[in-house]
């Protein structure tokens, strides 16, 4: 998908960095009426699994038309596409590599559930691979293509953090689940 496609996310386009060129599959509209990215740590905690089934169970009540999207990562964002899928939202995960590849492996089921019930997006081509500056990257998309960006669990420093930064300099709305004051996973949230 080009910049200048219709289908390519309207909201990236308003982003100064925006890639030129993505690659999509699935079935989700990616301009859908709301988009929200949920994201965290990687070692989410059985709190941070409780608030991310909870807002989505009480999203869908009260908003049943939004597009869940988040990093198909370990963690916050794995429950994320999964708590979408259960309750009936589409998800979209971006990805920092190839279609041709899952990364994490682990994550490949949930990765073939999305494409026919959201889908998988990128800026990288085949053959490119999970590499750690591609995951910065792939934060500002998960920003960028989003109104708001919630944050479920983070230390106090990680990529969630990272995405919400990026998301408050493109003039998006950012909200984070506090935590218990002590909670290592819960820092950064209450920084924010």
């Amino acid at each position: 998908i080009t910049i200048s496609d219709p289908e390519y996310p309207h909201r990236l386009t308003e982003c100064d960095d925006a890639p030129i060129l993505l690659y999509y599959k699935g079935n989700a509209d990616l301009n859908c009426s709301r988009v929200v990215n949920i994201v965290g740590t990687r070692k989410c905690t059985t709190y941070g699994q409780d608030m991310v089934r909870r807002f989505i169970a009480d999203l869908k009540s009260c908003c049943p038309q939004v597009l869940i999207v988040s990093g198909l990562a370990y963690g916050v964002d794995i429950h994320a596409h999964r708590e979408a899928l259960a309750n009936g939202y589409p998800t979209v995960g971006v990805l920092a590599h190839g279609l041709d590849q899952i990364y994490p492996y682990r994550h490949r089921d949930t990765a073939a559930e999305m494409l026919s019930h959201g889908g998988l997006l990128t800026e990288f081509m085949t053959q490119t691979n999970a590499d750690k500056p591609n995951f910065v990257r792939r934060n500002r998309i998960v920003a960028g293509m989003a109104d708001a960006t919630v944050i479920v669990e983070s230390a106090a420093k990680g990529g969630g953090l990272i995405t919400a930064e990026i998301a408050q300099s493109y003039g998006r709305s950012v909200f984070a689940f506090p935590g218990h004051v002590s909670a290592e996973y819960s820092k950064g949230c209450n920084n924010l």
